[in-house]
């Protein structure tokens, strides 16, 4: 993934929608990969994004406290940039608060509108790029064949709605692993598909150059989201397996509002809440 130092000015619109997918990488407490659905992410100027916070999650609190975000934005017309970004600073006023409450979206809320602004700086951005449609057919057939012959019957890990989530033909999947540098990476699988309820293949018919850089055995994050928004974010370790690999999950995140909290392993009823999300 060749990356340069800032935008180009005829970028700056494409972020501007609401109508787009945004994605924060961020490591967690224990060093590991999340991904955060932000659509509320701009760049005013070439060398800088912010994010609005309309919600309470692990996302944002990771991104304050690790500084070193990956991010990924895509229109509708499936153009996307991909880079990382340093964490700077918040706000609860001030210009960047007020474009966002001003948006369609946000002004007309009568339940919740951006109650905080955050600040990046650019370390580095791919130039725009197109999904590749070609490839991800050929990736989702792979991906069928290979459940056909070889689906597992683990009862632990992802439920029946998780695993049709990630598997549907159509909805978006992004995986995330943390590089040497600290600062997570975000790749586009959207052939990816649950092969069994503690696993995922991912053919790698798409990004391959991109997944050859995980080293066999790290530790992953994967996002997975419909359309209309629904979404789901699991995390295991990376197996290679031709192009692709398969990733064993070991963890199951709820990040939708109103409430996110870790689905599996599951969370005992009577624990103790010492952090709040």
């Amino acid at each position: 993934m060749k990356l340069y130092d800032s935008f180009l000015e005829n970028d700056l619109p494409h972020f501007e929608p609401d109508g787009k997918v945004g994605l924060l990488g961020t490591v967690n407490d224990d060093g590991l990969p999340h991904l955060t659905l932000i659509t509320a992410m701009r760049a005013p100027d070439t060398g800088h994004l912010v994010f609005g916070q309309f919600c309470e999650g692990s996302g944002k609190r990771y991104a304050e406290k690790n500084k070193k975000t990956g991010f990924l934005i895509m229109g509708l017309d499936k153009v996307l940039w991909r880079g990382k970004a340093l964490w700077t600073k918040k706000a609860v006023t001030g210009p960047e608060h007020q474009v966002f409450n001003n948006k369609p979206m946000w002004r007309y809320n009568s339940y919740f509108g951006i109650h905080t602004a955050h600040y990046l700086d650019l370390i580095g951005t791919t130039r725009a790029e197109k999904l590749p449609m070609g490839k991800i057919v050929t990736g989702v057939l792979k991906a069928a064949l290979a459940k056909g012959r070889s689906e597992n019957r683990e009862d632990q890990g992802m439920n029946l709605w998780t695993r049709k989530l990630i598997s549907k033909t159509g909805n978006l999947k992004f995986l995330s692993y943390i590089g040497n540098d600290g600062y997570p990476i975000i790749i586009p699988c959207l052939s990816a598909a649950a092969s069994g309820a503690s696993r995922v293949y991912i053919p790698g018919a798409e990004y391959s150059k991109d997944l050859k850089g995980i080293p066999d055995g790290t530790r992953v994050c994967l996002f997975a989201m419909t359309l209309d928004m629904e979404d789901a974010v699991v995390r295991g370790i990376f197996h290679r397996r031709g192009t692709g690999g398969d990733l064993s999950v070991d963890w199951v995140y709820n990040s939708m509002p109103p409430v996110s909290k870790q689905i599996f392993p599951p969370v005992p009823a009577n624990a103790k809440v010492t952090v709040f999300d």
